[in-house]
């Protein structure tokens, strides 16, 4: 293979155990708190009341085969608090990071899912359930490691489609035999009902200090001088308490062609923006030979994980046959199982396939559908969560005056309440009238809902 690709700094840089992890700021219920020690005593106290349990459910189990049914005694379950925990803060400020070093320093595999992916009943059920439930035989047999289970963005989750996941997760913590340790990016009330039960550590970024002194590490360990310190300075107020972004960042600039002034080009970049995203996907749409689709994706600042949610949500927009769909769903099937061998065993040699199957793989099976005429709309991935949402002032506006009748997030109100509410008013201009009414809405935030 020519194309060389090396391994993303976020990865090789990810700290192996607690000890080496500059730790976030992490309060419950308004209380500071130590973050390492809390989890620590979290998966320890987990195995201590796990033990407890079944040696009494095996004790249990035993009563119950000499006694008629209606004397027999219920079985113990552990108790969710005691079972899961959240971890709730911004995107890239290491919550991922903490879960794995976590794992490695208690000699433990982590499971890992993502619930904006796996948001239904059936789906949770078949990625989990029997993880939670029981060790496989082959544990028994290789002593294995324990498992520690964790759950990402729970915040994904939302809407009628997703309504039995909430339920789905809180039945598969009551019963486990693993510990599970959840993340989400933003308190969310659709969630109310699993707050209710499990502990929540608000995580907060990094101080900038800390953050400075992880970026000098990097740059000391890779033999880089181009960047002055008040560049360094320029990249951590660009990402806004985003470790992972300032790393992205102080890679990409480093190991790229730089000419000029740093300063302006730090200043140019926009990570992820909606502007170079849109016109990132439909020219992805248009390449004719896997070296346009490298070179498109080698340009683009767009993260990887995250261009691949917009370029799975946009195909049924470019390509149009069934059996150009069919292939273009293969390859993207594939490049998410390269990924997930990716991240489950290190083995960094295999990004350049995942780039190729979900990017050129993708691209090229668009064989028959013609060239579209005109504008060909670009739309969000509908599970996206966290950062990855940009709202304009006028929708600012809107959200605002609706936190003063119904309290909502921007995330919520760009998936759901805006859709809703264009139906809603888009059936009669007096439903229209009405709803304007209520909200006191401008002539701007008034045309929004049209």
């Amino acid at each position: 293979m020519s194309k060389t690709v090396k391994m993303p700094w976020v990865e090789k840089y990810r700290p192996k155990s607690l000890k080496e992890m500059a730790l976030p700021t992490a309060r419950v219920s308004g209380q500071r708190v130590k973050l390492d020690e809390e989890l620590v005593d979290f998966i320890k106290s987990f195995f201590i009341e796990r033990r407890r349990v079944n040696n009494e459910n095996a004790k249990i189990r035993e009563y119950n085969k000499i006694v008629i049914e209606k004397e027999q005694k219920e079985y113990l379950q552990i108790d969710v608090e005691k079972a899961a925990v959240l971890l709730e803060g911004p995107p890239g400020i290491g919550k991922t990071s903490i879960v794995y070093a976590l794992a490695n320093d208690l000699n433990m595999e982590v499971i890992e899912t993502n619930a904006s992916d796996t948001r239904t009943r059936a789906t949770l059920e078949k990625k989990l359930k029997e993880t939670t439930k029981s060790r496989g035989i082959m544990d028994f047999i290789t002593e294995s490691k324990e498992k520690l289970i964790l759950i990402d963005e729970v915040d994904g989750i939302y809407g009628v489609q997703d309504r039995g996941a909430v339920p789905t997760i809180i039945e598969l913590v009551q019963n486990t035999q693993f510990p599970i340790i959840m993340c989400s990016n933003e308190y969310k009330t659709s969630l109310q009902a699993l707050y209710n039960k499990i502990r929540r550590f608000e995580v907060h970024p990094l101080p900038k200090r800390e953050v400075l002194r992880i970026a000098h590490n990097i740059l000391k360990n890779e033999n880089i001088t181009q960047l002055k310190e008040e560049d360094l300075e320029l990249i951590i107020e660009r990402n806004n308490g985003d470790l992972r972004g300032v790393i992205n960042d102080i890679q990409g600039i480093s190991q790229g062609k730089l000419e000029g002034d740093v300063k302006e080009f730090i200043l140019s970049l926009r990570r992820d923006s909606l502007e170079e995203i849109f016109t990132l996907i439909r020219d992805l749409f248009h390449v004719n030979s896997l070296r346009e689709a490298r070179n498109l994706t080698d340009r683009s600042d767009v993260d990887y994980n995250f261009l691949y949610k917009w370029v799975n949500e946009n195909l049924p927009t470019f390509i149009k046959t069934n059996r150009e769909l069919v292939n273009a769903y293969e390859n993207l099937s594939l490049a998410d199982e390269i990924f997930g061998r990716i991240r489950i065993n290190q083995y960094w040699g295999l990004l350049p396939y995942f780039f190729d199957l979900f990017a050129g793989g993708v691209a090229l099976s668009r064989k028959e559908t013609p060239e579209a005429k005109g504008f060909q709309r670009v739309v969000f991935p509908r599970y996206s969560t966290g950062s990855y949402f940009s709202v304009t002032g006028s929708q600012k506006d809107l959200v605002e005056k609706l936190n003063k009748k119904y309290e909502i997030s921007q995330i919520d109100f760009i998936q759901n309440l805006l859709p809703f509410l264009k139906i809603l008013c888009g059936s009669s201009r007096k439903q229209l009238k009405n709803i304007s009414d209520w909200l006191e809405l401008d002539a701007k935030q008034k045309k929004l809902l049209k």
